[in-house]
């Protein structure tokens, strides 16, 4: 299939700041003579400067009273003209000048994908700070620059897809608030179910190199022990029921306390490890901060139930 038509669609809420760096980024972008790019922004009922931030560039505006980024996307795709999706966290910005150059370059050449994204990486301005290291690592460990392209389970923050296959699946579950990205990519691997049967192979995404963003990270302890929370909660019922994880004993309440042990370690090893190959004193400094924030995951899985309430929203 060729395209050349991208749609770059970007869900805001009270994120003035990072939206102006990430269009601004945008902006200085290289593109191809024969290819068309769009913009969307989907301001989800901000009260803030954001709609002013949005309407300062060659970008659509889009207004998504009903809260949520699976409502936000949604629209976004909806009023779409591409043939490719970028969906890309208005916290997030691209770190080359050719990255639209090579979402094209991937989607002509990658020989089957209903998905790809690249590596998340720390902002340099936040790389000395340890609180930021440590929720770094415990997010985004696994999206570091030094994994070879491959395919991939899962890629959060920035993400492309064809829109044929995102009509296909149905777009993103509104009533997720939380692991909504995960839920989209799982079904979007089956998407080929859909066409020929229950039998049909599940189809690959890749995770390439040369897509690189860098993603900020919340650089106050209060900030990442409330987006730990709210990230734990659904996970035991969401992410780790169909991840093969097995659950029985997790079950009966009181033995899921049994397993806060083993959660801290699972995570904590492989987020150090992720952080010593990036820097050693960085992440023996920024180990305490490391532990505290995954602790709080662990009681939130232990204790969660499903996604969290109407009225409470994603910690920034």
């Amino acid at each position: 299939m060729t395209t050349h038509t991208l749609s770059i669609i970007i869900p805001v809420r009270n994120q003035p700041d990072t939206l102006d760096e990430l269009l601004a980024k945008l902006d200085n972008q290289s593109c191809p003579e024969d290819c068309q790019v769009e913009i969307i922004c989907v301001d989800n009922n901000s009260n803030d400067a954001t709609p002013g931030v949005i309407k300062k560039y060659n970008a659509i505006y889009l207004l998504e009273t009903r809260l949520g980024p699976s409502f936000a996307r949604n629209s976004g795709a909806a009023i779409s003209s591409g043939e490719l999706l970028w969906f890309i966290d208005a916290d997030a910005f691209p770190l080359t000048d050719d990255f639209i150059i090579q979402i094209f370059d991937a989607s002509l050449n990658l020989d089957d994908f209903v998905g790809f994204g690249g590596p998340i990486l720390l902002p340099k301005k936040q790389q000395n700070n340890l609180i930021a290291f440590a929720d770094h690592m415990a997010c985004w460990s696994d999206w570091r620059m030094n994994r070879g392209d491959r395919q991939s389970d899962f890629q959060p923050t920035s993400f492309i897809c064809r829109k044929s296959d995102f009509d296909l699946v149905g777009g993103f579950n509104t009533s997720l608030r939380v692991l909504e990205d995960w839920d989209l990519q799982e079904r979007l691997k089956k998407s080929q179910q859909i066409k020929d049967g229950p039998n049909a192979p599940d189809r690959p995404i890749w995770f390439l190199k040369s897509l690189p963003v860098a993603h900020h990270a919340r650089s106050t302890l209060t900030r990442t022990i409330k987006h730990s929370w709210y990230w734990g909660l659904p996970s035991r019922e969401g992410w780790f029921a169909r991840s093969g994880i097995p659950l029985r004993k997790m079950e009966t309440p009181v033995l899921r306390w049994f397993f806060f042990p083993a959660l801290v370690w699972f995570r904590s090893k492989q987020s150090f490890r992720a952080g010593w190959q990036v820097s050693r004193w960085r992440a023996l400094f920024s180990f305490p901060f490391l532990l505290i924030t995954l602790s709080v995951w662990a009681v939130a899985v232990i204790v969660g139930k499903g996604q969290p309430k109407d009225d409470k929203f994603a910690p920034l």
